[in-house]
């Protein structure tokens, strides 16, 4: 996604667009899509930053889950955000921790409960196993 459309986000959610916010807006932008955690984002910025705080990142990446332009979940004990915001599951690599994105049949997992009268807001979906790269038979 472009710059914009975090700044734009965030904007229209009234948060201020601060130094602070536009360098991690800047890193999350260059790690997209992908998984990552407040402490990556700090230990990677914090050179650039040296006034930032690990709270402060932490309220930014909140700021950006305010606005809609990551997500949020967690496993292994660590909170994990995220910048593909479409229904989807996580599959976790138990050997190498790697994070993938997997597609999932949204209607057909969703159909059943929502067929029941509920409606579903929000859903995470986190699969532990070993990932095709860490496999004993892979080449």
């Amino acid at each position: 996604m472009e710059r914009d459309y975090y700044i734009d986000s965030l904007k229209k959610s009234n948060f201020k667009i601060t130094p602070q916010r536009l360098t991690v807006i800047d890193y999350v932008r260059s790690h997209s899509p992908g998984h990552f955690t407040a402490e990556e984002i700090f230990n990677s910025i914090k050179s650039e930053e040296p006034t930032i705080t690990l709270a402060t990142v932490y309220n930014i990446l909140k700021a950006l889950q305010s606005s809609g332009t990551v997500k949020t979940f967690e496993t292994g004990g660590s909170t994990w955000f995220e910048t593909n915001t479409d229904f989807h599951g996580n599959f976790v690599c138990s050997n190498c921790g790697k994070i993938y994105d997997i597609d999932i049949d949204e209607k057909g997992i969703l159909g059943n409960i929502e067929g029941s009268g509920n409606s579903v807001q929000e859903a995470t979906l986190i699969l532990r196993g070993i990932c095709k790269e860490c496999l004993p038979d892979h080449d």
